[in-house]
């Protein structure tokens, strides 16, 4: 981790803040915001906090992406998200002695903000807008949506789980190549088979046998999707 360089310092003209409820402040309190947080660097694999550990603040994702992981009390892991730029990473912060519930590390060079709680909790006092939308996001059900699909994704074999898989960071992390959806996130076979809930040696397997069908086109870490509609049908969604 490292401080930023002043390519990533200036918020009033950063994409992003229309995204981000966060910093998303009239001009006039952007100065203000920009002076209470901390703008860091941190380079592929490296971790930003650890779920159980105090949370002091919030951390926002401005550019890169990460994975968000818990672990059972056997101390299996299981990947529960990833994020990408513009993204707040967790929404509980603002409890008083809030612990990280996921342990959070990167998958790419990234550039995050870390916010001290007490410091934006003054801003908000000061702006009733933001307020308000704050609680919108903070009341929202994402948490909710995101058990019930777990929930789905428990009763499907691991071939239909692991298709799941790969259309969803299709839709979220595709682009269009000349052979179909190439998925713009490096994610190691370890970490696919925690994200669908199978052993490597499973994801492996099911991986080489999706290859054969002609369904993707892996290429070391990075997989292309060559048919939608097939893994749509092997889903069963």
């Amino acid at each position: 981790m490292r401080r930023s360089p002043a390519l990533f310092k200036n918020c009033a003209t950063c994409s992003l803040r229309a995204k981000t409820i966060v910093c998303d402040l009239a001009d006039a309190e952007v100065t203000a915001f920009q002076k209470l947080r901390h703008s860091l660097q941190y380079d592929a694999r490296q971790v930003v906090f650890y779920e159980g550990h105090l949370c002091l603040g919030l951390y926002l994702l401005c550019s890169g992406k990460v994975k968000l992981t818990r672990s059972s009390a056997r101390g299996q892991r299981q990947i529960v998200g990833i994020a990408e730029g513009g993204e707040l990473l967790e929404k509980h912060m603002f409890h008083d002695e809030a612990l990280h519930e996921v342990t959070c590390e990167t998958l790419e060079p990234c550039h995050i903000c870390f916010i001290d709680r007490q410091a934006y909790l003054e801003l908000i006092r000061r702006n009733s807008e933001l307020a308000i939308r704050l609680i919108q996001l903070l009341s929202s059900s994402e948490l909710g949506i995101r058990m019930d699909q777990r929930d789905l994704f428990a009763f499907r074999s691991g071939r239909e789980r692991l298709a799941m898989l790969l259309l969803e960071l299709g839709d979220r992390f595709g682009r269009k190549t000349g052979k179909g959806a190439l998925i713009g996130v490096n994610l190691k076979r370890e970490e696919l088979a925690e994200m669908a809930g199978t052993a490597v040696e499973t994801a492996i397997r099911l991986l080489s046998a999706f290859s054969k069908e002609g369904l993707i086109s892996p290429d070391r870490r990075s997989i292309t999707l060559l048919s939608r509609n097939r893994l749509i049908r092997l889903a069963r969604i």
